[in-house]
């Protein structure tokens, strides 16, 4: 058995989902979803039976589903040539962090602290992160609930640590930490959690993730927040990059991570890949790119990343795994990098940028964080796109619009 992801004619739906409960297919052929994923129909089957499914009136493609992962580094930088060089340095992770860079300073990169002085904390605006789960006993996302796509893990449990981390980069109420201030770009934003990664190493299936994009849809998310990812492809029809055009021409902005595969070009993942998609690398505290952060073009030739923020040695709330192997940060925080901590800035940035368009009567949408950018950031290239996004950027967009 294995999963595929059935695209269908929407006006044949009722066609397509009767023939696939009759035979041949029947009982060989299993329903992951009750309903479909987009427009897909996600099932597990025999390989022997794609082509007949293929040939199904009202089916229009049959894609092989592929795995997914989260997009951060193993350790903190500053440690990794230790480690390497000698395993005993790593007792160095029982030490205090000879850099370490807490959600309260990297939010200030951003211009976070100048949109909490104007009033602006995101509030009003739903942010869906799709990644490990929540932890229920967060300290800096108090009562947070979720939902599981998962096959196998029902419950929303963070049992990894990188959901909570990113989504406390993006919202997390301030905490002060021994190693510094924990604050989230956005901390007025809602929230919205679903796990689509888990099995404690944040694994998952672009399956399970397009049903949680769907059901960030659902629950009125604005922006979605993936700091994930898995080979690219050059299929401009590809599901995952499809999903992403029907969120963003919904009005919904998705930020995605870039990867984690640099220096070398051609890196990036998918679905940051994706054209429509808000792309975000990953810099360190003094501006400049991380080794690790991908590199564009993409398989389809597109300059990628979009834009980059701050995602080297972020300290931030975690769980799970991460916290157990960070126990020396103490108070489940960990400091960790990757452009799955940029990415989190980024969304936190748009979330400021979508609340002060809305007071003046704006509905923000991707095109116009790409035109804001375009207009007054630098000359797009595949290493740091137009740069750093910015509050003071995209309100200057706003206010000139």
């Amino acid at each position: 058995m294995a999963r595929f992801l059935v695209q269908f004619d929407p006006a044949q739906l009722a066609t397509v989902s009767l023939a696939l409960q009759a035979p041949p297919f029947v009982p060989a052929v299993r329903f992951v979803y009750p309903k479909p994923v987009f427009d897909y129909l996600v099932l597990d089957l025999p390989p022997e039976l794609v082509a007949q499914v293929d040939a199904v009136p009202g089916v229009l493609k049959v894609v092989p589903d592929k795995p997914m992962g989260i997009l951060q580094q193993v350790m903190p930088v500053d440690h990794e040539l230790a480690l390497l060089a000698n395993p005993i340095n790593a007792l160095i992770l029982s030490l205090p962090r000879r850099e370490v860079w807490p959600t309260g300073e990297s939010r200030k990169m951003v211009g976070a602290d100048i949109a909490e002085a104007e009033g602006i904390t995101g509030k009003g605006v739903k942010v869906a992160v799709l990644d490990t789960g929540i932890d229920a006993v967060s300290y800096q996302l108090p009562m947070a609930t979720g939902e599981s796509f998962v096959t196998g893990e029902p419950w929303p449990y963070d049992n990894n640590g990188h959901h909570t981390h990113v989504a406390s980069t993006i919202g997390g109420q301030p905490f002060r930490h021994p190693f510094g201030l924990l604050k989230g770009v956005a901390p007025g934003a809602e929230l919205i959690h679903i796990k689509v990664l888990g099995y404690g190493l944040g694994f998952g299936n672009m399956s399970d993730i397009l049903a949680g994009m769907q059901r960030a849809k659902e629950l009125g998310a604005k922006i979605i927040n993936m700091s994930l990812g898995g080979k690219d492809t050059d299929d401009p029809e590809a599901p995952e990059f499809r999903a992403v055009k029907q969120l963003t021409e919904a009005g919904i902005i998705v930020c995605i991570a870039v990867g984690n595969e640099g220096p070398k070009p051609g890196t990036v993942a998918s679905p940051g890949s994706a054209p429509d998609a808000l792309t975000v690398g990953a810099i360190d505290m003094r501006g400049n790119l991380a080794s690790f952060s991908s590199r564009g073009p993409t398989k389809l030739n597109l300059v990628k990343p979009d834009v980059v923020a701050p995602g080297v040695n972020i300290l931030s709330e975690s769980a799970g795994l991460i916290a157990a192997y960070r126990a020396v940060d103490t108070l489940k925080a960990a400091n960790i990098s990757g452009s799955s901590m940029a990415c989190p800035h980024c969304a936190g940035v748009v979330a400021l940028a979508v609340e002060l368009a809305r007071r003046r009567g704006i509905e923000l949408t991707t095109p116009m964080v790409k035109a804001a950018l375009e207009a007054f950031g630098k000359p797009k290239d595949n290493e740091t796109g137009w740069g750093l996004i910015t509050y003071p950027l995209l309100k200057r967009f706003i206010e000139g619009s």
